[in-house]
This record gives C-alpha cells, structure tokens and sequence, in this order.
C-alpha cells in the first residue's frame, strides 16, 4: 500500500489509460470483427496504446522496473501516432470540413501521447534484436493498414487512393523517425 501512495502518479494513469482502453475498443471493436484474426495484433492504434502504457505503469508498480522492451515498443507507438494525428487528422479536416469528431480523435491520440514525457526518463538501451522486432512490427503494419485494408479509413472507403499513399508514406516516416528517436537514447539510470 505504501507503494500505491509513493506512485499515486501512475495509479491515476493507470486508471485513465484503462478508461481510454474501454472506449477505444467500443470503436476497435468492429474493426477486429471485419479483420481475420491472424492481422489482430496490427488492427488496434487507439486501444492498444493506452493498454501498454497502463501494463507498463503496472508492472513498474509490481516490480519497481520497466520491461526495456515493451516500454521502448510502446514509445516509438505513442511518439509515432501523436505525430501522425496531427498530421492526418489536420488535413482530413482541411479537406472534408471541420468535424469534432476528427477533433476529438486529435485530443484522444495526445492524450495517450503526452505519456512520452512520463515514460522517457525510464527509457533504457534494449538488444538489437528487441529493436529489429519493434521496427519490423511497424513496418508490417504501415504496409498492412496500406495494402490490406486493416486501417479503418481505408476499409470503409473514406480516403481516396491518393491520399492512403500520402499517408501511408507519413506514417511508415514517422514510424522510422520514433524508432530512431527511441533507439538512439543513451543507457541512464531511471533513479537519475
């Protein structure tokens, strides 16, 4: 209990992060049901980040330490798509009109995202093999959410064919550049 009142921080984050898993999944939900099953560790973005985030804080809390590996995956995720929802959702709506829904995803996807500062200072070196799982994962899913149809914009036609290569490029970039941010963090002691 004495843990739980030291980390008060991440017990609340913890509870927000679940919160945010719940509703996500409200909206994930068809996306996993119109997707083969062997693609479902590529469909979540919303869903899957705010449950990471929340694993983390609670392994942190039961362990007194982050698994490296899972908290660098989970970074290059929310350092990725935080900047991508500014890119993407920016020129969805500049296109097609404002819509607070696209707002709200913007606000949904920094909400998770701004958990970048909380995590970084516990971020240490992984193996190299760590890092090749993480940047494969990424780039099969860029080119699966591009190619077949796992990304929900895609699927139900919103976005021209123009416009997923746009943002197919984006966000295969913006993958790339958070792996390297991530990846190039020097091995500090998270008691610094």
């Amino acid at each position: 209990m004495n843990n739980l009142k030291k980390n008060w921080g991440f017990v609340v984050l913890i509870v927000l992060d679940l919160f945010m898993t719940g509703a996500a999944l409200t909206i994930d939900y068809r996306d996993f049901v119109e997707t083969p099953f062997y693609l479902w560790i590529f469909v979540p973005i919303c869903s899957l980040y705010p449950l990471l985030l929340a694993v983390n804080y609670a392994i942190y809390l039961w362990r007194k330490k982050f698994v490296q590996w899972l908290l660098n995956f989970t970074a290059v995720g929310i350092i990725s798509y935080s900047l991508m929802a500014l890119v993407f959702y920016s020129l969805y709506m500049y296109n097609r009109g404002f819509a607070w829904y696209e707002f709200g995803n913007i606000f949904w996807v920094l909400l998770y995202g701004s958990q970048i500062f909380v995590i970084w200072k516990y971020l240490l070196k992984i193996h190299w093999a760590g890092y090749a799982s993480i940047l494969i994962y990424f780039i099969a899913k860029d080119f699966l959410d591009r190619f077949s149809a796992t990304y929900s914009y895609q699927r139900y036609g919103i976005l021209s064919s123009f416009e997923l290569n746009v943002f197919f490029v984006a966000v295969l970039v913006l993958h790339i550049f958070a792996f390297i941010i991530v990846s190039q963090r020097k091995e500090m002691s998270p008691m610094k």
